[in-house]
């Protein structure tokens, strides 16, 4: 009596290219985590009425702060784990996340608009209270925590579709 093996083997064949795509498929799933994250940063700063007693539509009136995050395209791999960066490199960037102590700022207003200018001894604007601390909004903190909340669910999703791609007959 003959016995077929043909799909036997091509079953063993699918599980030696999965376990060979493994790390591809983690790191994959490492950067969508921190495109994620970016997400949830930009939205944060868009609406930032999560926190109690604030009452913003938003961080920053142009929009740079918000458009400038970012995250790395590729994983890192250390030993069993992956690293992605996710970051937001403008000039302001850290004052604006970890808050700033208070100080005045010479220039003028035309329209709605605030324009600085070193040698304007007229004008000027305090940002802050005097001799305080302007506290900061923790951008990066409360995306990265928004992410983990849900992360468990999002990253077993995927993984069962990479899986389930892979082991599917052809």
């Amino acid at each position: 009596m003959a016995v077929n093996t043909k799909e036997l083997r091509d079953y063993i064949e699918r599980l030696t290219r999965l376990q060979e795509d493994a790390p591809n498929i983690i790191g994959q799933i490492a950067v969508s985590e921190g495109m994620y994250a970016v997400g949830q940063a930009r939205k944060i700063c868009t609406t930032d009425l999560s926190e109690p007693g604030r009452r913003k539509t938003g961080i920053v009136n142009t929009g740079d702060y918000r458009r400038n995050w970012k995250s790395d395209k590729t994983a890192r791999q250390s030993g069993n784990r992956y690293f992605i960066r996710v970051y937001n490199n403008l000039d302001y960037a850290k004052h604006l996340e970890y808050g700033f102590r208070s100080h005045f700022v010479p220039g003028h207003w035309a329209g709605h608009t605030f324009v600085y200018n070193r040698g304007d001894p007229a004008g000027g604007m305090y940002v802050g209270p005097p001799g305080g601390y302007v506290r900061g909004h923790f951008v990066l903190k409360r995306a990265v925590k928004r992410m983990k909340d849900t992360q468990q669910a999002r990253v077993k999703r995927k993984i069962y579709k990479a899986i389930r791609q892979r082991m599917e007959p052809q």
